[in-house]
C-alpha cells in the first residue's frame, strides 16, 4: 500500500491510497482509494469498478514473451536490430517535457513537476533511445511492499512526427521498452506488472486501440475498485483521479 498526499482544489489536504486491501471506515473525509482488491460497499464512499491488465512476473522470461502476440515479438526484434536501447534511470524533468508535448497532441491535460515528485522514491521513469534521441518514456508507481509496479503515464512524440519510418521506429521502441521494463522489474523482485488500466466493452475507438495494444502483451484482466469519498465526489478534481 502506498499513500500519496495531495490537495483537493489545491486547498484541502487529501490522501490517495493505492492497493489497500479495503478502504478505512473512518477515512472517508480525506482519503481516496485506488485499485483496491475489495468489491464491498463501504459507508462514506462512492465505489467505482476499475479494470487493468497485469502480467505475472513470477513466470520465466520465456513464458512471459510467449504470451506476446506475433506482431509484438516482431516489432521488439526489429527495434533491437535497429539499435533502440532501453534505460531505467529517467529524470522527472525530461519526462515532463516529453509528456506535456505528447499531451498537447492528444488534447490531454499536462502534468506538473509536483504531480510526479509527490510519489518520491515510489516513482521510476524508463525510456527508450535511438540515435541519442528519447523516443518513448514510461513513468511507474512501484509498491515494493506488495511487489507490484503500475504504469502511470506513457509518452512519445509519435503524433508530432511526419516521417513514416520514424513513426514506425517509435512504435517498435515502445514495445521494446515494455519488455525491458518487465524484465527489469522482474529482476528487482516484483511480482506484478500492471499496464495501468483497461476499458472493457468500450465503444470509444481510441480506448479500443489502447486495449488492443495492452492485449498484445498477454497477461490477465484484473477487476479492482476505486473508492471515492462521497463528500468529495462532486468535486471537479476527482475527474482527474478517475481518469487512470
Amino acid at each position: 500500500m502506498i499513500a500519496i498526499e495531495t490537495k483537493a482544489l489545491k486547498i484541502a489536504p487529501i490522501k490517495v491510497i493505492w492497493f489497500a486491501a479495503a478502504p478505512g471506515k473512518w477515512n472517508f473525509l480525506n482519503s481516496f482509494y485506488k485499485q483496491s482488491p475489495s468489491t464491498q460497499f463501504v459507508l462514506g464512499y462512492l465505489r467505482k469498478p476499475f479494470f487493468t491488465k497485469t502480467i505475472n512476473l513470477q513466470q520465466s522470461p520465456e513464458t512471459i514473451e510467449a504470451g506476446f502476440d506475433r506482431n509484438t515479438l516482431y516489432e521488439i526484434r526489429r527495434a533491437t536490430k535497429d539499435g533502440v536501447e532501453a534505460f531505467t534511470d529517467g529524470h522527472v524533468d525530461d519526462f515532463i517535457e516529453v509528456y506535456n508535448e505528447f499531451a498537447k497532441t492528444k488534447n490531454l491535460e499536462t502534468i506538473s513537476r509536483a504531480s510526479l515528485t509527490r510519489y518520491k522514491d515510489n516513482l521510476v521513469i524508463t525510456y527508450a533511445r535511438h540515435n541519442s534521441n528519447n523516443l518513448v518514456m514510461h513513468a511507474y508507481l512501484v509498491d515494493r511492499a506488495i511487489q507490484r509496479v503500475r504504469l502511470l503515464h506513457s509518452a512519445s512524440l509519435f503524433r508530432k512526427e511526419h516521417d513514416s519510418q520514424t513513426k514506425a521506429t517509435i512504435g517498435r521502441a515502445n514495445r521494446l521498452l515494455h519488455l525491458k521494463d518487465i524484465l527489469h522489474f522482474q529482476n528487482q523482485g516484483f511480482r506484478i506488472y500492471d499496464l495501468g488500466g483497461y476499458a472493457p466493452d468500450t465503444k470509444d475507438e481510441a480506448l479500443i486501440r489502447i486495449n488492443q495494444f495492452k492485449d498484445s502483451f498477454g497477461g490477465m484482466l484484473l477487476a479492482e475498485t476505486d473508492y471515492c469519498p462521497l463528500l468529495a465526489a462532486a468535486g471537479l478534481f476527482l475527474k482527474n483521479l478517475f481518469k487512470r
